[in-house]
């Protein structure tokens, strides 16, 4: 296999860079490989190299981080203007009074007792008949 030339190994190395930039902005993957022009099997290749996939997953963490920050404080602006939705988001999210309630335990669906043996043996057939013949019976006997 040919070796890579200098300014192929320094062009890498750039775009490698210009993705961790992105990861950190936005810590989701997809968006930062369409934003560096690379595909993401490209990332998922460079990832083999224990260095990148470490530095890929720092700027990930911090990307998560950045993006969840914002979030919250455009949570807390929507609260602050009265956005009564952000208001309800934030108590039911965080606050243990305004959590949807558990049922009680007798409105919990009980299960079966598990099966723990299993008798088999032969019948007759004679009484294979009769229990058939009374199941036809009372068949009848429910259409009158």
């Amino acid at each position: 296999m040919a070796r890579k030339s200098a300014s192929q190994k320094d062009r890498n190395r750039r775009t490698k860079d210009k993705l961790l930039g992105f990861l950190q902005d936005s810590g989701n993957i997809s968006y930062s490989c369409k934003r560096a022009g690379i595909s993401r099997e490209a990332y998922y290749l460079w990832r083999e190299d224990e260095t990148f996939a470490l530095e890929a997953d720092v700027a990930i963490d911090y990307g998560k981080g950045f993006v969840n920050d914002l979030a919250h404080t455009q949570l807390i602006q929507n609260i602050q203007q009265g956005n009564m939705g952000a208001v309800k988001f934030q108590l039911i999210s965080c606050h243990p009074d305004y959590q949807p309630r558990k049922p009680w335990p007798r409105e919990l669906p009980t299960t079966p007792a598990p099966i723990t043996e299993i008798h088999i043996h032969a019948i007759d057939p004679e009484e294979v008949r009769a229990r058939r013949a009374d199941v036809r019976q009372d068949a009848i006997e429910k259409k009158q």
